[in-house]
């Protein structure tokens, strides 16, 4: 459609038509236009981008390329707009917030009828192939008509196809002086790197809700209409830092009000007036209560609310829950939870119910739930299986309660011998859907993990079972006998610093004397080069074991010792051990009786054996 065409749209959709034919002026227009900012100093949540775009203008640095990004709702065209009226205005202001449009002069006028010669709107959605491009570009060599700049608004430019942002490169690179190129995109990401490093790209923030309320009871007060604080405390909210959603949902609550603006009046439009069912929720999900979860989930879900919602809406109050946790009330602005008196009191309660940590890892559950909800039928299934997951999972025990259970090892990983008493079926559709023949040369890794199985359980007697922990008290007040034995010992006490001594090569172990070297690939273990560390293992040490000697940490660059020929780490000989074990699986695999006679019946070659990896041998 021609910028003309526009223009005369623009007039002639204010008038409707009477049953009985005359025409009639429809004064009514939606608050979203009514109340669009006419000058840089309307603009709301947007000052910076208004400030430089009215300094450009004034000092004469006018970019010639402009890219304005942001949510829907921000004001991306309504900015647009405003510079091109302060760039093309004859009769410019000098304020003290900087230069700003007329909005009486003939070219002011024209754009915000929509019809000025000079200003062309074009949408990018549908414009979006190489031709429209080019025909656009045979009107950039042609003289303003009626001021100083040609001006091309490009609004959702991103939805322009490769070939077209290829065609505008050039022009945007070299534009002529008179003309002025303005952008405007939801979605940056998605115009090319040569497009954006082209032009000046202003970024516009989502608004506050405590904002966008402000600005709502400003148009109310003009507007002469009632409105309950809190009624507009939630159209704010409900907003999500678009003000043009929020004056929407504001037209609708006016009309359903008949004429206020009251909480009644928004029972229609907002599905939750209040944060009670959320909190209720997050409180249920801190004290691990499933039944009472559940319950307000089947709630929610009378209601009508989407599942998204509930999922975003308690995730939100979870992170507000933690961070007072952490850094007391003080540290959250009540204005901008949007929560009255009674639900601020609520979320104190759960803050001091909850377990250190807790209400992280539920704001995490919770984040990881919405993930996979988008596009599902099974929204409400999904979302309680998450939340059955949280309160039924017993957590990780403390480190503390491991010591004292004494560090006992799970043991073996591999699988019962019982599971041969069902043998796998031979020739079963696979998991790529095609029939396994008779005359297969490899066997199927699924119909082997029983034979690796009963490997394990033939091999267990050979594998000598882990080291039972010992209790604290109990551990042995002199040095162990190898030093393997002593990193074994302390693993049992220090876990997690047992690992630094786990990658070291031992050079000279004694009751006097212990020499230990650092390679440079260990990352964990090159803090023991620091005084400091050796001083706390070395305490450490004699605690533990009465050790009293001479503690020498040197690196491997240091060592009189050809660094090739230095002793194994416990790391390394731990896992050539575990690669023996496996060996030793396999070969009892290939000669097991079962191995023998299921490559009988089939006829076929026996080519790999492979262990699944919840049957693999672990590194003790």
């Amino acid at each position: 459609m021609s910028n003309g065409c526009l223009g005369h749209l623009a007039i002639t959709m204010g008038f409707g038509l009477l049953t009985d034919g005359r025409a009639h002026l429809v004064t009514y227009q939606p608050l979203a236009r009514k109340y669009r900012p006419h000058c840089f100093a309307e603009l709301v949540g947007q000052e910076s981008v208004a400030k430089a775009l009215a300094n450009a203008i004034a000092m004469k640095r006018e970019p010639h390329g402009v890219i304005f990004t942001g949510v829907r709702g921000v004001g991306k065209t309504t900015v647009a707009r405003l510079y091109a009226k302060a760039l093309n205005c004859s009769n410019r202001l000098q304020t003290a917030a900087g230069i700003e449009p007329c909005n009486t002069c003939e070219s002011c006028l024209a754009i915000a009828r929509g019809n000025h010669e000079d200003v062309l709107e074009i949408d990018g959605a549908s414009n979006t192939g190489v031709a429209d491009v080019r025909a656009l570009q045979e009107t950039v060599s042609y003289q303003p008509q009626r001021s100083q700049f040609k001006i091309y608004i490009i609004d959702e430019v991103h939805m322009l196809s490769q070939a077209a942002f290829n065609a505008l490169l050039k022009t945007l690179e070299e534009p002529p002086s008179h003309v002025v190129f303005i952008f405007a995109t939801t979605e940056m990401h998605k115009v090319p790197q040569t497009i954006v490093s082209r032009c000046q790209a202003f970024y516009l923030p989502k608004l506050s809700t405590p904002l966008i309320a402000a600005r709502l009871r400003q148009i109310l007060g003009r507007e002469e209409i009632e409105a309950e604080d809190k009624a507009v405390a939630i159209i704010a909210r409900e907003g999500h830092g678009s003000m043009r959603d929020a004056l929407t949902l504001l037209d609708q609550a006016i009309a359903l009000g008949g004429g206020k603006v009251t909480l009644a009046s928004l029972s229609g439009l907002v599905v939750n007036l209040s944060s009670s069912p959320y909190l209720e929720l997050l409180a249920a999900l801190t004290k691990r209560d499933a039944a009472n979860a559940l319950a307000v989930v089947e709630k929610l879900d009378q209601s009508g609310v989407e599942f998204a919602t509930v999922v975003e809406e308690t995730a939100q109050l979870a992170r507000h829950a933690f961070v007072q946790q952490g850094l007391g009330s003080n540290a959250l602005d009540r204005a901008q939870l949007g929560l009255d008196d009674a639900e601020l009191a609520a979320l104190t309660a759960i803050v001091s119910a909850a377990a250190p940590f807790d209400l992280n890892r539920i704001f995490r559950t919770l984040v990881k739930c919405r993930g996979e909800l988008e596009g599902s039928g099974l929204d409400r299934y999904i979302f309680e299986n998450y939340l059955c997951e949280w309160c039924f999972d017993p957590g990780l025990p403390e480190l503390s309660e491991l010591i004292g259970r004494g560090g006992a090892s799970s043991g073996s990983s591999f699988a019962s011998p019982a599971s041969l008493s069902q043998p796998s079926s031979v020739g079963s559709t696979g998991s790529t859907g095609s029939t396994a023949s008779a005359s297969a040369s490899r066997l199927n890794t699924a119909s082997l993990s029983s034979v690796a199985a009963a490997a394990a359980a033939t091999s267990a007697a050979t594998v000598p079972p882990p080291k039972q922990a010992q209790p604290a008290a109990s551990l042995p007040q002199q040095l162990p006998a190898s030093w393997r034995q002593l990193v074994d010992a302390w693993k049992q006490q220090k876990p997690l610093q047992a690992r630094k001594l786990e990658e070291v090569h031992p050079i000279e172990y004694g009751p006097d004397r212990i020499v230990v070297a650092i390679g440079e690939e260990s990352y964990a273990s090159r803090t023991l080069l620091q005084r400091d560390e050796q001083h706390k293992i070395k305490e450490q040490f004699r605690e533990l074991f009465g050790f009293v000697g001479i503690l020498v940490v040197q690196s491997k660059t240091q060592t009189p010792v050809v660094p090739e020929a230095l002793p194994e780490t416990i790391l390394t000989e731990r896992d050539r051990e575990a690669e023996g074990r496996r060996e030793r699986l396999i070969d009892e695999a290939r000669n097991a009786p079962f191995t023998r006679d299921l490559l009988s019946v089939l006829g076929g070659q026996l080519e790999d054996v492979r262990i699944p990896e919840s049957e693999q041998p672990k590194t003790q």
